[in-house]
């Protein structure tokens, strides 16, 4: 409202206000206006377009860069992924061939312990065997010394019942001393 005072005043005045605008004071009004685009055109403006370009430029590479490093890092990602999913394998690899050479070893160390034990069985067979042919051997020699010294005893002399048995229990004794 204060505005409007003002140019209610000035028209009374006889000064026409904002629309008794001069001729010249319009030219030199354009003339400064031109003058001063024309020197903001040919100095500052080319140098803030440079600064804004400059800056466009900067933003489009950090972009250009932090693009190029998330491609790179998804590759390493990708790679470690990669490694990982490899070591993972030949972990699983040497995991399986180390518990095929521990059955391999196991089943090396049972054949030997049979072939062991059938060899002990097979010398202790030979042993019982040799054994058995000595105390057979043995008790053939005891039974026919046994009897060629009853034979002579009974040549010698005339044997009643009582006799028989004492010669049979000393024939038995005899035996069971030499066994």
């Amino acid at each position: 409202m204060g505005w409007a005072l003002v140019l209610a005043a000035e028209a009374e005045k006889g000064g026409g206000g904002f629309t008794d605008l001069k001729p010249t004071t319009a030219i030199w009004a354009w003339i400064a206006f031109l003058t001063t685009f024309f020197i903001l055109s040919k100095v500052a403006w080319p140098g803030l377009a440079a600064k804004m370009e400059a800056r466009e430029l900067r933003i489009a590479e950090g972009l250009q860069k932090a693009e190029d490093a998330e491609q790179r890092a998804r590759e390493i990602a990708e790679k470690q992924e990669q490694l990982l999913a490899e070591a993972r394998q030949e972990a699983q690899k040497l995991i399986a061939d180390a518990r095929a050479a521990a059955e391999h070893v196991k089943g090396d160390l049972l054949r030997q312990a049979q072939e062991e034990i059938g060899a002990e069985r097979e010398r202790a067979k030979t042993e019982i065997g040799l054994e058995r042919a000595r105390a057979v051997d043995e008790l053939k020699q005891a039974t026919i010394d046994l009897t060629l010294e009853a034979s002579a005893r009974l040549l010698r002399r005339e044997l009643r019942d009582e006799d028989h048995q004492r010669l049979a229990r000393e024939v038995v004794e005899e035996v069971a001393s030499r066994l």
